[in-house]
C-alpha cells in the first residue's frame, strides 16, 4: 500500500485513530485528524487514556468540533475511520465517492506479517483474546492481544514477524469495513443482542459478526460455539470446528473432569485436568475452550497449551474481587455492558447478591434479566436506564434507586448479608455517568473502599 505523499483523513480521535495517524505519517503520508469532539473535551480524552504526550505527533493538523475540512484538506486520497465512527457520518459524505474509506483494522492489516487470529461475539472477547495470546506466548512465540481490547493493531502491525501471532478482539464495527483482513483463525464465541442503539434489528447486527465467516480463507479455521446455532449455520471457505457441547458435534469440551481437543483429522484427546485451570468459572470454562480450538489453529502444542491454561491470571474489569468487608465480597463486572453479559456472569454466583445496574442505554429488552435473579436478593438501580430496569424488574426482586456510584455501594453494602457479594453488573453502556466501562469500574472500586471495605 503506497502512501508517500498522499493526503488522508482520520475520523475519530482516540486509541485506535492515533494509531492510525502514527502508522500513516511513518509511512510519508499527511494526515488530518477529525473528531465530533471539543477541542478541551479532546484533550481530556488524550490525558485520560494516556494519550498526551503522543497523540499530537500522529497528525499533521487537527480539526475538532467536527468541522469540515477546507482547502488542500477537502479532497483526501484515503479516510480511516475508528470503530466507534457510524459509516453515516456526516463526514464519509464530504469526499468523492470513489475516495477509499477503510477502518484502522483495516490499515493494521495491509502492513502486518503476522498470522492473524480474530475473535468476535458479544461477550467473553476481551478474555478469550488475551487468554490465546497467552497461550501462544506459552509456546515460545511472539503473541500479542490486540484491537477491542485496548491495543489498537496498528501501533506493532510493522514490527510483527511471520511466526508471530497476532490475536485481534474484532467489533462488529470493525468488520464493517474489512476488505483484505482474511485472518488465519476467527471464531464467533457467541451471538446475543446488543448495539441496537447503532443497528436498525438483531439482523443487521448479526450480518456484521458474520463478515468474519465470509472473510475466512480456505484452510483458514472457523471456529464456533454448539450453543450458536446462527454461526454454526454461516457458509465460509474455511474448515470449521466447534466448541461446547461433545454431543452436538463439538471438537473442543469438557469430559470426564478434563478438557479435551481434537480437530478435523485429529482424535480428540485430553488437554488438561478442570481442576487445574486458573479460572474455572462457567464464562471461562467456555473461553478456554474457544482458545484451545484456535490454538489447535495455530499449530499450538498440547502441553504448552496446558501450562497456558494453568497460568492465565485473568484480566481485571471481570468478575474482578477488589474488596471485601467482613464476609461479603465487591465485585466488579462493569464489562458486563449487555443484558446477555449479566445473565451469563450471575450463573457463576450461588451465594446472595446485592445488584447494581444501570448506565447508558443501548436498545435492549431488559426483561431476560427477570430470569436469572434467583441468587440476587436486591438491585441498586443507577443511571439513565435505572428507571427502565427497574420496570423490566418490578415485582420479581425488590429495587432502590441511587444518585451515583458512591450511594449505590453504600445502599448495596448496606443490604448484604455476611457471605453475600456485592456485584456491578450494569447490562449497560457507561457514557451517562463516566468516560468508559473501566472508569465505573474504578469508582466501584473506590467507592467500595470508601463504604468500609478494604483491598483483598
Amino acid at each position: 500500500m503506497r502512501l508517500e505523499g498522499t493526503r488522508c483523513w482520520v475520523i475519530g480521535l482516540a486509541r485506535s485513530g492515533c494509531a492510525a495517524g502514527g502508522l500513516l505519517r511513518r509511512h510519508g503520508a499527511h494526515v488530518l485528524g477529525l473528531d465530533d469532539s471539543a477541542p478541551d473535551v479532546l484533550n481530556a480524552r488524550w490525558e485520560r487514556e494516556g494519550l498526551a504526550a503522543t497523540a499530537a505527533g500522529c497528525f499533521d493538523e487537527v480539526l475538532p468540533g467536527g468541522r469540515r475540512p477546507v482547502g488542500d484538506w477537502a479532497n483526501p486520497d484515503l479516510v480511516v475511520i475508528s470503530p466507534g465512527v457510524p459509516g453515516t457520518h456526516p463526514l464519509l459524505g464530504v469526499p468523492a465517492p470513489e475516495t477509499p474509506v477503510i477502518g484502522e483494522l483495516e490499515l493494521g492489516v495491509r502492513f502486518c506479517r503476522a498470522q492473524m487470529a480474530a475473535i468476535t461475539g458479544t461477550n467473553g472477547k476481551s478474555t478469550t483474546t488475551e487468554l490465546l495470546a497467552h497461550l501462544v506466548r506459552a509456546a515460545g512465540r511472539r503473541g500479542e492481544a490486540l484491537g477491542n481490547v485496548g491495543r489498537p493493531l496498528c501501533l506493532v502491525a510493522e514490527e510483527l514477524e511471520p511466526d508471530d501471532v497476532a490475536v485481534l478482539e474484532v467489533s462488529s464495527f470493525q468488520l464493517e469495513t474489512a476488505q483484505t483482513f482474511s485472518p488465519r483463525v476467527g471464531a464467533v464465541l457467541n451471538l446475543a443482542p446488543d448495539h441496537l442503539d447503532r443497528y436498525p434489528d438483531l439482523a443487521a447486527y448479526y450480518a456484521a459478526k458474520q463478515r468474519l465467516a465470509d472473510l475466512m480463507p480456505p484452510g483458514g479455521l472457523f471456529v464456533t460455539w454448539t450453543n450458536c446455532p446462527e454461526a454454526m449455520a454461516w457458509p465460509t471457505a474455511a474448515t470449521q470446528l466447534w466448541f461446547g457441547d461433545e454431543r452436538a458435534g463439538a471438537g473442543v469440551f469438557f469430559r470426564d473432569g478434563a478438557l479435551w481437543a481434537g480437530g478435523p483429522g485429529l482424535a480428540p484427546r485430553p488437554v488438561v485436568g478442570e481442576p487445574e485451570l486458573a479460572q474455572r468459572s462457567p464464562t471461562n470454562r467456555l473461553n478456554a475452550l474457544a482458545a484451545v480450538a484456535m490454538g489447535l489453529g495455530l499449530d499450538l502444542p498440547f502441553e504448552a497449551m496446558a501450562d497456558g491454561l494453568r497460568t492465565f491470571a485473568g484480566l481485571a474489569d471481570r468478575h474482578e474481587l477488589v474488596a471485601v468487608r467482613g464476609g461479603v465480597r465487591f465485585v466488579n463486572d462493569t464489562k458486563a455492558t449487555n443484558v446477555h453479559a449479566v445473565c451469563a456472569g450471575l450463573a457463576d454466583h450461588h451465594e446472595q447478591v446485592v445488584l447494581i445496574a444501570g448506565g447508558s442505554g443501548k436498545g435492549e429488552d431488559y426483561a431476560p434479566l427477570r430470569e436469572v435473579m434467583g441468587a440476587v436478593r436486591h438491585v441498586v438501580l443507577i443511571g439513565a436506564e435505572g428507571p427502565a430496569i427497574g420496570r423490566a424488574l418490578a415485582g420479581r426482586v425488590p429495587l432502590s434507586e441511587a444518585a451515583d456510584m458512591d450511594q449505590a455501594v453504600a445502599m448495596a453494602a448496606g443490604l448484604a448479608e455476611p457471605d453475600a457479594t456485592v456485584l456491578l453488573s450494569p447490562a449497560c453502556a457507561s457514557f451517562d455517568m463516566f468516560a468508559n466501562y473501566r472508569e465505573r469500574g474504578t469508582a466501584f472500586a473506590a467507592a467500595a473502599l470508601k463504604a468500609g471495605a478494604r483491598r483483598p
